[in-house]
Formats: structure tokens, C-alpha cells, sequence
């Protein structure tokens, strides 16, 4: 254990200095001499450090987005959303892998990949789709039913304009089936009241099916009327009805005949509801074919995006024709509408 320091009270004693008593005194016989409490002892101060913040730098996770992870996102530049409707096993996951995988092949439809923020969640739905995937045959997981929408996103670059940035609904069809029968679920899909385009998927495997035919007819139809009675889709909204699984129409012998079904299906939701949506169009597709001898996969897609990501031009107002008269009523009651 270290000695106690000692301490001269003689002030003109240079003990502090050499250590030796100014009197001529033995250090132990010197009546100057006394010992230091520790108490006593100075320490030096140091300086009071404010703590600083921590930077946190907020990494995507690069999984589907939240509702209000979508939102923030949409402030940033122009932006376009999409809901994508089907029953399920009508391809919606498919047709998703097939436009993230072709556009990091090169530029679709005239634009080119310029980045994603759910870069993972885009590659668990192509892996399965995939050869590296070891699987005899294309294979997409489906989207569990009954969770919140996300949304899937991609910023693309037109040729010739600023960057877009696209949001793709991600909901299980059977939340959309189920509208049929209870039209206050269908006040949970955020994602169609928000939509620039509703994609409505028609399974061309079904209409294919003797089987299944009458159920694929039916279903489209039924879901649009629904979403429409419960005010899920904004009035002006466009539309486009999509024809999937192209490959395994053209393997059945009944090609001409699910032509004409997907037809009539196109055909009734524009007398009845054509009014209500803006511009209907139909499209054809081959997302992930499981044989792609008579057709290439993502056959169609390129098409359909074009039609997610530009707007319908608006129609030049139509001039209207003035009497040619010097009374004023007659042309005031002109403008008016009123006939003279």
C-alpha cells in the first residue's frame, strides 16, 4: 500500500522542492512537517463532453412495401400505381416476376430498369420461376390471404423522359373473391381506390378447361361488379383485362374458343360499366409459360406495361359553331346551350 505524501508548513522551507528540512531538522524529528489527507489532494478536472447523437443511416430492407411505405415514396417524382385483380392461380405472381425479370434483360417497351427499392422481394418471386431454382416447370408462390396489400416498386426511365416511379398492388385474389359476397370487405383495398389502372387477370388456362370454363367466365365479371357497387375503383379509372397463360391456350384444341370467352368477358364489363371506368383495353400474355415452344416467356408483357405507365390522351375540345347574327340573345342563348 503506497506511504502517505507529506507537507511542509514552513513556507520558506524548500522540502516540497528537495525534500530536505530548511531548519536542519531529521524529516521524522521536524515539528513543520505534517501528512496530506487524500481528501486534500487536487485532481485535475476534465472537460464535460456533451454527448453527440449517433447518425443513423436508414438502409432499405428491400422487402414489399407498406402502405405508408409506398406513400412516402410517391412524393419523390412522378409516380404510377397499379392493382393487379385475379382469382388466384391466374398468374398475378407470375406476370410480376415476368416484368421484373425482362427489364433486367434491357429496356421494355421503349424503358429501362433504373432502380427498385424491394429488390428482395422481387427476387423471391422470380427464384421459383427460375432455372436456377432446379424445378422441372416455372413455380410461383402465392400471396397469403387475409394481410394488408404491399406494393412492389420499380423506377423506370422512358427513352425519351424523367424517371417514373411504378407501384404494383400485391393482394391475395381470394381477399378480391370474397367481395363478391361481402361488399364491406372490399373497403380494406386501398390499393384499387389509389390506382391509376386496374389490371384485371382472366385465367386462359381455365376458359381452356371444360371443367373450369364457366367458373373463369364468371368470376371476372363478378369480382368488377362488386368492387364497382362498392366504390373501389375511382370513377375514370383505366382498365386492362388481361388474358393469361397464353402457352397453355395455344396447346389446347380450344384456342378460338377462349377467344371468344375472353371476348364476351371484355365486352360485358364495357356496357356495364364503361361509363363509370375510363379507358378499357384487353391484352394477351405469357408471363412464365411451362412450355416455351410456341411462345417466349413474358410474351405480351411489354404491351401491357406501356399501357400502366402512359396516361390516355385527353380529346381536344370539340369547337362550338355561333350563329352568325347581330342580335345578342341570339348569341347569348348560343353559349348558353339554349336553342334559338
Amino acid at each position: 500500500m503506497a506511504s502517505q505524501p507529506n507537507a511542509c508548513t514552513n513556507e520558506d522551507c524548500s522540502f516540497a522542492i528537495d525534500s530536505k528540512c530548511v531548519e536542519g531538522y531529521p524529516l521524522e524529528e521536524c515539528p513543520h512537517l505534517t501528512r496530506i489527507a487524500v481528501e486534500d489532494i487536487k485532481l485535475d478536472e476534465e472537460m464535460e463532453v456533451a454527448p453527440t447523437e449517433m447518425k443513423v443511416v436508414a438502409l432499405d430492407l428491400g422487402e414489399a412495401l407498406s402502405r405508408a411505405e409506398a406513400s412516402s415514396m410517391q412524393a419523390r417524382r412522378v409516380s404510377r400505381v397499379v392493382g393487379i385483380i385475379g382469382p388466384n392461380d391466374a398468374g398475378k405472381t407470375s406476370l410480376l416476376a415476368s416484368v421484373y425479370d425482362l427489364l433486367q434483360e434491357g429496356p421494355l417497351a421503349g424503358v429501362g430498369f433504373a432502380g427498385s427499392s424491394t429488390l428482395i422481394g422481387f427476387e423471391k418471386v422470380c427464384h421459383d420461376a427460375r432455372v436456377t431454382s432446379r424445378r422441372n416447370a416455372p413455380y410461383t408462390e402465392r400471396t397469403t390471404q387475409g394481410v394488408d396489400a404491399t406494393f412492389f416498386h420499380l423506377d423506370l426511365r422512358p427513352n425519351d423522359g424523367e424517371i417514373v416511379s411504378l407501384f404494383i398492388g400485391d393482394r391475395s385474389g381470394e381477399d378480391y373473391l370474397a367481395a363478391s359476397d361481402d361488399l364491406s370487405s372490399a373497403a380494406e383495398f386501398f390499393e384499387l381506390r389509389r390506382a391509376d389502372v386496374v389490371t384485371l387477370l382472366v385465367n386462359g388456362e381455365h376458359l381452356a378447361s371444360s371443367e373450369n370454363r364457366h367458373e373463369a367466365k364468371a368470376t371476372t365479371p363478378q369480382i368488377v361488379d362488386a368492387l364497382v357497387e362498392a366504390r373501389s375503383f375511382r370513377k375514370g379509372c383505366r382498365v386492362a383485362i388481361v388474358l393469361t397463360k397464353h402457352d397453355a391456350v395455344l396447346a389446347s384444341p380450344h384456342e378460338e374458343r377462349v377467344q371468344r370467352d375472353f371476348d364476351e368477358i371484355v365486352d360485358s364489363i364495357i356496357a356495364t360499366h364503361g361509363v363509370h371506368l375510363g379507358e378499357i383495353d384487353r391484352f394477351v400474355v405469357a408471363a412464365s409459360p411451362k412450355n416455351a415452344t410456341k411462345v417466349k416467356r413474358g410474351d405480351g408483357v411489354d404491351r401491357l406495361l406501356h399501357f400502366w405507365l402512359h396516361d390516355t390522351p385527353t380529346p381536344a375540345p370539340v369547337p362550338r359553331a355561333f350563329p352568325d347574327s347581330a342580335r345578342m340573345i341570339d348569341l347569348l342563348d348560343s353559349r348558353n346551350g339554349a336553342s334559338a
